[in-house]
């Protein structure tokens, strides 16, 4: 009888290690993959989008300290160039594919002049690029990506809850749009 008794404990033990452990190994898959759902669906393309409380794209856990905003792009016939003026304040840049694996992150003191210049292609896109050899080559970053469907989160820290002057005015001037390369002039 003790015997019994034992084994049925170490095999409950056994069993609530294996799903404790299971449980723990899913939430990195399935956390990313909500937020990053929720962004697809209800996020409209090549327009940023603020996240706040009073946004449908509300997220869980966002830091207060930063203004966010996100952009919803597809790479089906042309590239997706981000910009944003320049200005004092931190901001960053993140681009995501569509089940929310980060692609590539930037921010101001890693830019180009310290300035939001982010251009994503695709393989085929970027190579008729180099063959044109526009002038937004000097002066953005290049993601090339295979993903087809992605996102771009840029975040802007507000140094003050009182004063967001700074970053409104830079999310405002934030642009998400559809990017033609033209031949420079000659």
């Amino acid at each position: 009888m003790t015997s019994r008794i034992i084994y049925l404990v170490i095999c409950g033990i056994v069993l609530g290690g294996i799903i404790h452990i299971a449980s723990i190994l899913m939430i990195p898959a399935l956390g990313s993959k909500d937020a990053a759902r929720k962004i697809i669906r209800s996020s409209p393309e090549l327009s940023f989008t603020k996240i706040d409380s009073g946004s449908p794209l509300q997220l869980a856990a966002t830091d207060p300290f930063f203004e966010m905003a996100v952009c919803r792009f597809s790479l089906d016939e042309n590239g997706i160039l981000v910009s944003g003026a320049q200005t004092p304040i931190f901001w960053s840049a993140s681009v995501y594919d569509a089940r929310g694996q980060v692609l590539y992150s930037l921010n101001d003191r890693t830019a180009i002049a310290n300035r939001l210049q982010l251009l994503i292609v695709s393989p085929i896109q970027m190579a008729a690029i180099r063959q044109i050899q526009p002038d937004e080559l000097e002066t953005s970053i290049i993601v090339e990506t295979s993903e087809r469907d992605g996102f771009v989160l840029l975040r802007a820290l507000v140094r003050d809850r009182g004063v967001t002057s700074e970053a409104d005015a830079f999310m405002e001037s934030a642009k998400c749009e559809t990017y033609r390369p033209v031949a420079p002039q000659s």
